[in-house]
């Protein structure tokens, strides 16, 4: 049964939001992107990104969220797209590059993906991961010299060497390490 009290509570409550700032309401939405996200919601936290971005259109790093989120749905056309809005918003930050990379590896552009991996490289020397990825296309494009050192490199930087023995294993027999 619906109280009167009760209908007042939420009309506050709508007021109280609409009063609220669009950076305010942005982080609420962000917030919940990342809750959702994490409980491997993916789709509702596309929605919550979505909603963010729609209150702070100018955040390179909520394109960056909901490319992630759209990646873990395995919707890498779309993650993508959002990938190359954050890029396009903020050319300096190498996760974005690292993360298109592995989206557009997904989709099997391995061109691209290295032109990815090779700039994280180049904003962030010293990533083993970004390595070890670049290890794995160019093993995948059967250039071995540039895997080998790829993959040293990523070793002497700390990979998990085990995973990426197993990645590079799984290229080298024709399978896919997910």
């Amino acid at each position: 049964m619906v109280t009167i009290s009760s209908l007042l509570s939420k009309t506050f409550d709508l007021i109280g939001y609409f009063k609220r700032s669009p950076a305010e309401r942005s982080m609420d939405f962000y917030e919940k992107g990342v809750k959702a996200s994490g409980e491997g919601k993916t789709m509702d936290a596309v929605r919550h990104f979505t909603a963010a971005i729609d209150e702070a259109p100018n955040v390179s790093k909520l394109f960056h969220h909901r490319a992630d989120a759209y990646a873990k749905s395995e919707q890498h056309s779309e993650a993508i797209i959002d990938y190359d809005t954050a890029v396009r918003m903020n050319p300096a930050y190498p996760d974005t590059y690292l993360d298109r990379g592995n989206s557009r590896y997904a989709i099997g552009d391995l061109e691209e993906a290295v032109k990815d991996f090779s700039e994280a490289i180049r904003l962030n020397d010293s990533w083993a991961e970004a390595y070890a990825n670049r290890a794995v296309v160019y093993a995948e494009q059967g250039d071995a010299a540039q895997s080998d050192q790829d993959a040293e490199k990523a070793r002497l930087l700390g990979v998990d060497q085990n995973r990426l023995n197993e990645m590079l294993n799984a290229v080298n027999s024709g399978t896919t390490a997910g």
